[in-house]
């Protein structure tokens, strides 16, 4: 089972999860950030795995055009799913997460979620860092995609 991990990252903390899970899934796995998709490759994807920073509750623009770009599954068993990072700030909680917004992407254009949209804790300001224990939660995250490969 192949699985590709497409991600944006603008302070790293996006990336930092993109590999934390990339680390569960093992070989299989592959990690690309979202400039770098060959769109051609899809076609042998199991598992879809989409990731984004959080801004103004949308994923980033790059993220945006690639599902736009993205064709349908041409495996009818293939699977996605779709993961953020965001900040804690109370105001920002009525924008939601970008994960979601990735997830509609996805199932628009038939791709099957297999999980729900997951989002990770930024602590401070834009930059980061990933609040304490995230990594280890997009670990366990990772392990029930690895579960289902």
């Amino acid at each position: 089972m192949k699985t590709l991990i497409v991600y944006d990252s603008l302070y790293g903390n996006t990336g930092k999860v993109a590999d934390a899970i990339a680390a569960i899934i093992g070989e299989d796995g592959q990690v690309v950030h979202v400039s770098q998709v060959d769109y051609d490759s899809l076609k042998d994807v199991d598992t879809l795995v989409v990731g984004s920073p959080t801004h103004g509750g949308m994923p980033s623009q790059s993220i945006q055009t690639f599902l736009s770009r993205l064709p349908a599954p041409s495996n009818p068993s293939a699977k996605a799913l779709a993961f953020d990072t965001r900040l804690t700030w109370k105001f920002l909680e009525k924008f939601g997460g970008a994960a979601e917004k990735i997830a509609e992407g996805l199932r628009a254009k038939g791709w099957r979620l297999f999980l729900s949209p997951e989002g990770f804790l930024v602590g401070g300001l834009r930059r980061g860092p990933l609040k304490s224990g995230e990594l280890e939660r997009a670990t366990l995250w990772a392990k029930q995609i690895k579960g289902d490969c």
